[in-house]
């Protein structure tokens, strides 16, 4: 599948395979239970109560479920539609322990009242809390961040700020080549990748460099002691002043990454899929500038490494592909 496994706590990783939600522990890496009936699509987003929410299939009808990873994958509420609304197969953004938030649609596209929304919903009794109007629903459905009181994310071109608490419309700042991918937010920016990389202030939308280099294609962006940090193929490792935009310095096309999700970066090493050939992990010592190991990935044919995800927990990277997890120690 090509979602990235949720790490939920240091003995416990929750990934999406083909027949659900499986529970791993971390240390050994035998299964501890699943839970079957949700969609192949989109990535199931940790509630921030103790809970995970994913997308099930009920009588016909695609509907938010929450499940207890410390109970075995137990259910614990299921979100019904309410009459006349629809949720995507991966229409969940985003969680902050109080409130869910997720795309719908209302009424058929080819119907004069459409309408693609934006709502959240009250985790505590499950109550909708507020809709807005999202303009359209994307092909494939945005990652949203929680920086403050805001609820940020890409929209295909563009990227949108809505106040989380009453899903007020603050500003949308058109950003071409963005897509659907995850901001990064440090200090008062936020940045986004694709055809090139772009920083935004969080205030007002108001764009403050772009580094867009012709016929290139980025990974979401990382962030750490001011630097920002993307890969591609092209670039390799991709590291720009996170405060001007200027470039620091790339690694370039000896080792092709890929674009697939951000890179994780612990202990002053960057960690990410390569891009085609043999499917790989490889790290890059920030320091050096130089790769110092690469990773077979089991499971992954030649040229699919467009379907490795990865998530990280302490000094542990946890790499996926399909059904197939491997963990990593990071230094």
């Amino acid at each position: 599948m090509d979602v990235a496994p949720v790490a939920v706590s240091d003995t416990l990783l929750v990934l999406k395979g083909y027949d659900g939600l499986i529970g791993l522990d971390t240390r050994t890496g035998r299964p501890l239970w699943t839970a079957g009936g949700f969609e192949p699509d989109g990535a199931p987003v940790p509630t921030g109560d103790g809970l995970l929410a994913d997308v099930a299939y009920t009588v016909g009808a695609a509907a938010p479920r929450a499940v207890d990873p410390a109970a075995k994958g137990r259910v614990r509420w299921t979100l019904e539609p309410a009459a006349g609304l629809r949720f995507a197969q991966d229409a969940l953004l985003a969680s902050d322990g109080g409130a869910l938030y997720l795309t719908a649609s209302q009424g058929s596209p080819l119907d004069d009242d459409y309408a693609a929304l934006l709502l959240a919903y009250d985790l505590k009794d499950r109550r909708e809390l507020w809709r807005a109007t999202a303009g359209h629903i994307p092909s494939e459905a945005p990652t949203a961040v929680l920086p403050g009181d805001r609820l940020l994310y890409c929209d295909g071109d563009a990227l949108t700020s809505l106040d989380r608490r009453t899903g007020e419309r603050q500003w949308t700042r058109a950003l071409r080549g963005t897509g659907n991918g995850r901001p990064a937010v440090a200090g008062p920016r936020a940045y986004v990748a694709g055809g090139g990389v772009t920083a935004v202030a969080l205030d007002d939308g108001t764009v403050a460099w772009r580094h867009a280099p012709r016929d290139r294609t980025y990974s979401d962006p990382v962030i750490a002691d001011g630097v920002l940090y993307a890969t591609g193929s092209a670039a390799g490792v991709l590291a720009l002043d996170a405060r001007t935009g200027g470039p620091l310095w790339e690694s370039g096309p000896a080792i092709p990454l890929g674009t697939q999700c951000a890179p994780v970066v612990h202990g002053g090493v960057l960690h990410a899929p390569t891009a085609g050939g043999r499917p790989c992990v490889a790290a890059f010592d920030l320091r050096t500038r130089k790769a110092v190991w690469s990773y077979r990935v089991p499971g992954a044919e030649t040229g699919a490494a467009a379907g490795i995800r990865l998530a990280a927990r302490g000094s542990v990277l946890f790499v996926q592909n399909g059904n197939t997890v491997t963990a990593l120690p990071m230094g």
